[in-house]
């Protein structure tokens, strides 16, 4: 009998904890925040297929990221809901298509090893680890604009992650160092360079962006 990967509520799915529990997503990416390396390796082990990683937490931080956008409308007088609803979806997009240029980049860019890891059910899994730590850590700014210091440390702490997680790629030892840099380059640059397109290509955006 066939099992459909995608069944992420089946028993024998792989990502199950030793009692047959599934455990979803968002836990142990949880638990990756406070415990990098141990989060990383329970992450690979849970063996996510792409689609259920997706489904249960990249999407919804994205979408999370996209609404927390108007909560602007609430510490801004100024801010129109116009303004936010293009921003939200420049928010999403950017996550979104940013995730899928940042897989073909790597299977372009990468060392040769590298590029078939990342192409992989974990190594999609990984890239959309990272970009949910960006988009948990915009959500919060956004919810709350008094923690506008926290972009000073996520860049670094999100960098540290995925440093962190290039060893389980599993890419040769002199490989890694390498990988580590330009996945890092990568995930902190695409989303924005496109976020960036998005706003310049929507010009009734660009008045009320200059308080962002």
């Amino acid at each position: 009998m066939n099992i459909d990967p995608r069944n992420t509520d089946n028993p024998k799915d792989p990502s199950a904890s030793s009692d047959g529990v599934y455990v979803r997503p968002v836990w142990r990416f949880l638990y990756l925040l406070v415990a990098p390396l141990t989060g990383w390796k329970r992450i690979k082990n849970a063996a996510y297929s792409s689609y259920s990683f997706a489904r249960h937490l990249f999407f919804p931080l994205l979408a999370l990221m996209a609404v927390s956008r108007f909560a602007l409308l609430i510490y801004d007088p100024e801010e129109t809901l116009v303004h936010c609803l293009q921003m939200s979806i420049s928010l999403f997009v950017a996550g979104f298509a940013g995730y899928y240029s940042i897989v073909a980049l790597g299977r372009t860019f990468l060392p040769p090893v590298a590029r078939e890891k990342i192409d992989t059910p974990f190594g999609k899994v990984y890239v959309m680890t990272c970009l949910s730590v960006l988009a948990l850590a915009i959500s919060i700014l956004e919810l709350v604009p008094g923690l506008g210091v926290i972009f000073i440390v996520v860049p670094i702490y999100a960098s540290y992650l995925m440093v962190k997680g290039v060893r389980f790629l599993r890419v040769p030892r002199h490989e890694e160092m390498p990988v580590a840099i330009l996945m890092t380059l990568l995930m902190l640059a695409v989303p924005m360079v496109i976020f960036f397109i998005l706003e310049w290509l929507m010009p009734a955006a660009q008045t009320g962006a200059a308080a962002y």
